[in-house]
């Protein structure tokens, strides 16, 4: 082959290249929300937008108001759509049930079931929060919230990997080992499944979010 008929050959591949590019649909940007159900959640859209139209996919499982505001129904999912002339902006949000809350920590999600009580309404009332905890003894994560939660401790006994409780009335910690414990504490809830907790979670200072 010549180095004209190369060229030729090349400048017809850029072409098929840029018309296939052409072709693909670029999907309006998607933003994940979680939500409990019952919780409500104010959506934003730029300031610009103008006589927005707001929609959801499954209102069953989530509606929107004219003004975006989201009401969690029911445990599921669905989309909802921001449109403003050909502008749109598509939300997937997640409904969870009304005891569970998301646990992340380094990128990696678990699911956790509250107890049902005064202490875990309490801490579920301060979500969503994302803080340092500190590492202790090889097996537990703590922080000292700084705001005193209500408390009705007792011995576990066996502390089971995945606990989350409270230690005092200000002290939240979340296990990752099962071992004996002598020590008192008071349950919030505990993960559902812990498997990968513990490479997760690391053995030192760690940034966990709840929400």
């Amino acid at each position: 082959m010549t180095g004209k008929h190369r060229n030729i050959g090349r400048m017809m591949m850029v072409m098929a290249l840029l018309c296939l590019a052409m072709a693909i649909h670029v999907p309006a940007s998607v933003k994940s929300i979680m939500l409990s159900a019952g919780q409500k959640k104010q959506l934003s859209v730029n300031n610009s937008w103008k006589n927005v139209k707001w929609k959801s996919s499954r209102p069953e499982i989530v509606t929107v108001s004219a003004k975006g505001e989201a009401r969690a129904r029911k445990p599921g999912k669905a989309v909802v759509t921001a449109k403003n002339g050909k502008k749109v902006r598509r939300f997937m949000v997640t409904v969870k049930e009304s005891n569970q809350i998301s646990v992340v920590i380094n990128g990696k999600s678990f699911t956790a079931r509250l107890e049902s009580g005064e202490t875990a309404e309490a801490f579920k009332r301060l979500l969503p929060m994302t803080i340092q905890m500190e590492e202790l003894n090889g097996n537990e994560k703590y922080h000292y919230m700084g705001k005193e939660l209500p408390s009705k401790a007792e011995r576990p006994g066996t502390i089971r990997e995945g606990d989350l409780m409270l230690y005092g009335n200000d002290c939240l910690v979340l296990f990752y080992e099962t071992f004996r414990s002598g020590y008192s504490y008071t349950r919030i809830g505990h993960i559902v499944d812990p498997s990968g907790l513990k490479e997760a979670a690391g053995n030192g200072r760690v940034t966990i979010s709840f929400q």
